[in-house]
């Protein structure tokens, strides 16, 4: 397996802008974050969908029809296809890692950002927002994937899978350590390259599906409090007499 120069080149903007969009964003919302009282974390500021935002849009301006398709469908996918000669199914378990290190640190009784049932409930509806996300949008865009194999390109549901656990790693253990979100990200980004070189994805469908991951994070942190004080002002009065 041989690099040259241009691949290279695309294969580290890919790291470095993914890296930098997450870091930019993290950073932003610690200064703009209020105290609270409460065992979850501060819903996210403005500045945490700089992220996502960022990543989605980037997706988009490669997507079919927009005015730089032609760069993801035959520049980036053909350096990447001629350049790496292996296939593997290795993403199919990475994409898993970040979600798995997520629940280990749980369960370890490693202490996060949330009590325990909190983080589960958080983690469960980020994923049912992503999931419905990225199976709404493969059954409405048919978007044919590289090697021809279905019409379900668009987006990419590991990257969508990794992105998320990663976000949630973030979210709850970067107090911790700095390098458990770095980590996380790391396996996210190494699933959706591999999604690539497998040739089962576009970029365009790796980093849409990367900014879906990191949204709905996001949009679950910011939901999950307002649900849960919905949900216990009709929790019935145990103990009182009527």
């Amino acid at each position: 397996m041989r690099f040259d120069a241009p691949l290279s080149w695309v294969l580290f903007c890919w790291l470095f802008l993914v890296s930098q969009f997450a870091a930019v964003g993290q950073a932003l919302d610690i200064i703009a974050q209020r105290a609270s009282q409460d065992s979850i974390p501060t819903p996210p500021a403005r500045f945490r969908w700089v992220a996502p935002a960022g990543v989605i849009a980037a997706g988009l301006a490669l997507s079919p029809d927009y005015p730089y398709s032609h760069l993801d469908r035959f520049y980036i996918r053909g350096e990447i296809q001629d350049k790496i000669h292996f296939r593997t199914h290795a993403d199919d378990y990475l994409q898993y890692g970040p979600a798995l290190a997520w629940v280990g640190l749980s369960v370890a009784g490693v202490k996060g950002q949330s009590r325990p049932l909190d983080r589960a409930l958080l983690g469960g509806l980020a994923y049912g927002i992503s999931t419905g996300l990225v199976w709404g949008l493969k059954h409405a865009t048919h978007e044919l994937r590289p090697d021809g194999s279905d019409k379900y390109a668009f987006p990419s549901g590991h990257t969508t899978n990794a992105f998320t656990g990663a976000s949630l790693l973030h979210r709850e253990f970067s107090e911790v350590s700095p390098w458990i979100p770095v980590g996380g990200y790391a396996m996210a980004t190494s699933t959706g390259l591999l999604r690539m070189t497998n040739d089962r994805h576009w970029v365009s469908d790796v980093l849409v599906g990367a900014g879906i991951g990191l949204l709905s994070t996001e949009v679950a942190y910011r939901l999950y409090p307002w649900l849960r004080r919905k949900l216990s002002r009709h929790k019935p009065a145990y103990g009182t007499l009527r």
